[in-house]
Protein backbone atom coordinates (compact mmCIF):
# COMPACT_ATOMS: atom_id res chain seq x y z
CA UNK A 1 0.00 0.00 0.00
CA UNK A 2 1.36 3.56 -0.87
CA UNK A 3 0.44 6.28 1.37
CA UNK A 4 -1.06 8.17 -1.38
CA UNK A 5 -3.51 4.87 -1.19
CA UNK A 6 -3.73 5.39 2.47
CA UNK A 7 -4.41 9.07 2.33
CA UNK A 8 -7.80 8.05 0.66
CA UNK A 9 -8.77 6.12 2.89
CA UNK A 10 -8.89 8.51 5.98
CA UNK A 11 -11.72 10.51 7.60
CA UNK A 12 -11.53 13.73 8.71
CA UNK A 13 -12.94 15.21 12.26
CA UNK A 14 -14.34 18.84 12.05
CA UNK A 15 -14.96 20.80 14.78
CA UNK A 16 -18.43 22.77 14.91
CA UNK A 17 -16.73 25.54 12.89
CA UNK A 18 -15.22 23.01 10.04
CA UNK A 19 -11.59 23.37 11.58
CA UNK A 20 -10.52 19.63 11.22
CA UNK A 21 -9.48 18.41 14.30
CA UNK A 22 -8.52 14.58 13.75
CA UNK A 23 -8.10 11.85 11.68
CA UNK A 24 -9.89 8.21 11.59
CA UNK A 25 -7.23 5.72 9.82
CA UNK A 26 -9.01 2.01 8.95
CA UNK A 27 -7.16 -0.01 11.72
CA UNK A 28 -5.41 -2.50 8.00
CA UNK A 29 -4.22 1.29 6.80
CA UNK A 30 -2.91 1.70 10.09
CA UNK A 31 -0.94 -1.41 10.90
CA UNK A 32 0.14 -1.29 7.16
CA UNK A 33 1.61 1.83 7.29
CA UNK A 34 3.26 0.66 11.11
CA UNK A 35 5.00 -2.54 9.61
CA UNK A 36 6.15 0.36 6.18
CA UNK A 37 7.47 2.47 9.36
CA UNK A 38 9.42 0.11 10.69
CA UNK A 39 11.31 -1.46 7.83
CA UNK A 40 11.84 2.06 6.86
CA UNK A 41 13.48 2.54 10.66
CA UNK A 42 15.11 -0.81 10.26
CA UNK A 43 16.96 -0.27 7.00
CA UNK A 44 18.11 3.38 8.20
CA UNK A 45 19.71 1.82 11.37
CA UNK A 46 21.59 -0.74 8.90
CA UNK A 47 22.51 1.89 6.93
CA UNK A 48 23.67 4.11 9.91
CA UNK A 49 25.95 0.65 11.45
CA UNK A 50 27.17 0.07 7.93
CA UNK A 51 28.45 3.44 8.19
CA UNK A 52 29.77 3.11 11.31
CA UNK A 53 31.52 0.01 10.39
CA UNK A 54 32.68 1.07 7.55
CA UNK A 55 34.50 4.07 9.20
CA UNK A 56 35.96 1.66 11.58
CA UNK A 57 37.57 -0.52 9.01
CA UNK A 58 39.16 2.97 7.58
CA UNK A 59 40.77 3.65 10.84
CA UNK A 60 42.30 0.40 11.47
CA UNK A 61 43.34 0.33 7.95
CA UNK A 62 45.14 3.67 9.17
CA UNK A 63 46.63 2.47 12.08
CA UNK A 64 44.19 4.80 14.30
CA UNK A 65 42.12 2.20 16.14
CA UNK A 66 42.68 1.26 19.94
CA UNK A 67 41.89 -2.99 20.00
CA UNK A 68 41.07 -4.35 23.60
CA UNK A 69 40.81 -8.26 24.62
CA UNK A 70 37.83 -10.26 23.90
CA UNK A 71 38.07 -10.04 28.16
CA UNK A 72 38.12 -6.58 28.58
CA UNK A 73 35.40 -6.22 25.89
CA UNK A 74 33.37 -8.37 28.27
CA UNK A 75 34.03 -7.11 31.70
CA UNK A 76 33.00 -3.79 29.95
CA UNK A 77 29.57 -5.06 28.56
CA UNK A 78 29.14 -6.60 31.90
CA UNK A 79 29.94 -3.44 34.18
CA UNK A 80 27.59 -1.53 31.38
CA UNK A 81 24.94 -4.04 32.57
CA UNK A 82 24.71 -5.59 29.07
CA UNK A 83 25.62 -8.72 29.59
Amino acid sequence: MTIAEALKSVKYVADSNGKKTDVLVPLEVWEALLTSWKQLLDQLENEEDIAIFQEWLQQRAEGRVETISLDALEQELIGDGLV
